[in-house]
């Protein structure tokens, strides 16, 4: 796009609302990005500590089972502590799975973002080009802009929207997917975590 000084207050608005909009694509990608980081990192920490508990809550209530029975009277209710150890396997398996849908899902989620906002730069540029090159030089030939120039670089920006419209559309398809399934893995590690403590609980108490 050729470099000028706005020369009437419509000129000036335009590029004013192009500049925004590149602005906003870069500004949300950079956000995102950090974002992105940070909920990654405290959320990493909670699942992998959620999958160490899970297994040693399963290592130490073998250990209690094997002073159980070393004892003169019969176990009982084993099978509450079987159910125990299914529910706190699931629990782990939830939460090294939830780490690695959640990749994806963020991923998908920053694709869309993205390409939204690309779509919406593109869209702008579209929109303002011919006010902005109204009174403006080609800065390489440093003649007018015919229509024919205004009208191949609208539509070159208006292909681009839609490419970008087309990628949003299907990394939203991809994120709401993903979404589904991280948050389906993340109740089911909750779940099974209090359900394998509940049990473990039980186990004991009617075993002291």
């Amino acid at each position: 796009m050729a470099e000028y000084k706005p020369q009437t207050a419509e000129e000036h608005f335009a590029l004013q609302k192009s500049t925004r909009a590149t602005e906003t694509a870069k500004a949300v990608a950079e956000a995102h990005l950090k974002g992105q980081e940070l909920n990654r990192a405290t959320n990493e920490r909670f699942y992998n500590s959620l999958a160490i508990f899970s297994s040693g809550t399963i290592a130490l209530s073998v250990t209690f089972l094997g002073y159980l029975k070393t004892q003169s009277r019969q176990v009982q209710h084993l099978h509450w502590l079987t159910a125990c150890w299914v529910s706190l396997m699931a629990c782990a398996t939830s939460s090294l799975f939830w780490q690695f849908i959640y990749g994806y899902y963020i991923h998908y989620s920053y694709e869309r973002e993205y390409a939204e906002a690309l779509k919406e730069m593109y869209e702008a540029d579209a929109e303002v080009f011919p006010k902005l090159t109204r009174n403006a030089l080609d800065i390489q030939t440093k003649s007018p802009f015919t229509a024919e120039e205004r009208a191949a670089f609208t539509s070159s920006r208006l292909e681009d929207a839609k490419v970008s419209g087309n990628r949003a559309k299907d990394a939203g398809r991809k994120e709401n997917l993903y979404l589904i399934c991280w948050r389906w893995l993340g109740c089911i590690a909750h779940i099974t975590f209090l359900l394998g403590l509940g049990l473990l609980l039980a186990f004991a108490i009617r075993n002291m």
